[in-house]
């Protein structure tokens, strides 16, 4: 297993799963009483496993300065509606607040400019078009994508860009 970095890095790439979870997080801190209710409809990883590494997990989300993620994430968020109406609202107006605060900056990764570079079309064709945004973005970017999904770790190009990570390995972080 990796060895956790020493300090949280302060420009990220969030994937579906890791941002997902940190806003899940957030929402729940904020709403104590939808706890249980929450998190019997919205699973979390195996790797957050107890009040402890749920804090942890919180404060490595809250340290990063700037978060970035593509348009398509921002729809998968969507798509993993399975609470009531109103907890919905209530989760997405938190996650919009809390995103809002952090400045997140979306952005569109298109699948027509990502045919123009042969290491994003090739992961086009490999990992889809969600995850290939995801690693051109971080590539463009020079910064970390922050994954919970390890198939990710052979889209890194010839030089080993872009860096890619597994959010677990940020529990440690003191």
């Amino acid at each position: 297993m990796p060895q956790p970095p020493s300090k949280p890095p302060s420009k990220v790439v969030f994937d579906t799963g890791p941002l997902f979870t940190g806003l899940t997080l957030v929402f729940i801190r904020q709403r104590p009483t939808v706890r249980d209710y929450i998190l019997h409809e919205h699973k979390l990883p195996q790797y957050i496993t107890d009040p402890t590494t749920e804090r942890a997990f919180l404060a490595f989300f809250d340290c990063i300065r700037e978060v970035l993620t593509t348009s398509h994430v921002i729809g998968q968020i969507k798509s993993r509606r399975s609470v009531a109406p109103d907890v919905y609202r209530e989760f997405m107006l938190s996650s919009m607040d809390f995103l809002n605060r952090k400045g997140l900056s979306e952005r569109l990764v298109t699948l027509l400019s990502m045919r123009e570079d042969d290491d994003s079309r090739r992961l086009v064709c490999t990992v889809g078009p969600t995850d290939a945004g995801l690693v051109t973005l971080a590539r463009q970017e020079n910064c970390l994508l922050l994954t919970d999904d390890s198939r990710l770790f052979g889209c890194c190009d010839k030089d080993g860009k872009p860096k890619i990570e597994l959010a677990q390995n940020f529990l440690t972080i003191r």
